[in-house]
């Protein structure tokens, strides 16, 4: 017997996406406490009420699509981009931060990824924290693990101590700054927002997780 869930192939592919997009929007919007399956259900426009028991099993199994989805999105870019670099010869720091940045700003996906993932990510590391490492990690994160190892090597002047601690301001720095990026655009600002269009948005994130890490150094 056949028990593997519907795939997206056909209508049941595309239910199975309406049912993923309203979920993270609602995940996004509310948290993920806050949200049920029959919302998700109704959110999706769908009428069996059994619909995400169906597709997905459970809601932690719908949180694990949702959250690797993004973050292969994410980490199949940021390889990419971190190959051309290294293909290049000498990788400067502006480089890694722009792979750090750029796959994130510009991860696109064809089920509204890109509408809400930042915003449901905050609510995952907020209330499954020990969850969502788990599911975002290991081979979900390959590239992030490459930017890691250059960030190391290219900022090994500074103590470590200092420099673990400049990345994860960094990361928070920016991942508060993807999500408002997506408040805003939801909110109606357009491609040509003085802070959130582009490119000055992209840009200009990759300037500020730049100018972390540089920052001077206590005592300098």
């Amino acid at each position: 017997m056949n028990l593997a869930r519907p795939q997206s192939a056909g209508r049941g592919g595309t239910t199975r996406n309406e049912l993923k997009r309203a979920a993270r929007r609602l995940f996004a919007e509310r948290g993920i406490a806050a949200v049920g399956m029959r919302e998700i259900v109704e959110a999706a426009g769908q009428r069996n009420a059994a619909a995400v028991h169906y597709y997905f099993g459970s809601k932690d199994d719908l949180l694990r699509e949702l959250v690797v989805e993004g973050a292969d999105l994410i980490d199949g870019l940021r390889m990419r981009m971190l190959d051309e670099a290294e293909a290049r010869g000498t990788v400067e720091l502006r480089d890694v931060v722009r792979a750090l940045v750029v796959p994130n700003a510009e991860m696109g996906g064809a089920n509204g990824e890109s509408e809400t993932y930042f915003r449901f990510m905050t609510s995952m590391q907020t209330e499954r924290r020990q969850m969502f490492d788990q599911w975002a990690g290991g081979e979900h994160s390959a590239g992030y693990v490459r930017c890691l190892a250059h960030f190391h090597r290219l900022l090994d002047h500074l103590p470590l101590a200092l420099v673990n601690q400049r990345l994860l301001f960094a990361g928070l720095s920016l991942r508060t700054l993807l999500a408002g990026r997506e408040a805003a655009r939801d909110a109606g600002a357009g491609l040509d927002h003085p802070y959130w269009g582009e490119p000055v948005a992209t840009e200009g994130m990759i300037d500020a997780v730049e100018a972390v890490l540089i920052g001077p150094a206590r005592g300098a």
